[in-house]
């Protein structure tokens, strides 16, 4: 699933030109145990890799605007 998110992703549309703008959106991330669901928030948000521990819990996070190269 991973690789045809990844090849939507870069082919210039798919999901994310799909999406209405300016309408207030609300996503779950589920996965496997240190499958990289907190490094891909944490990369939406900031627009850059951080180093990371596994996380126990959850996380929830607000992102506004553009989403990180995505607009």
């Amino acid at each position: 699933m991973g690789a045809g998110m990844g090849r939507t992703g870069t082919s210039g549309g798919g999901l994310l030109e799909a999406l209405p703008t300016g309408t207030p959106l609300h996503v779950a991330m589920l996965g496997l145990d240190s499958a990289g669901k907190t490094t891909a928030l944490y990369r939406l948000k900031f627009d850059q890799y951080l180093n990371t521990v596994p996380t126990i819990g959850f996380n929830c996070e607000r992102i506004r605007g553009s989403i990180g190269k995505a607009k």
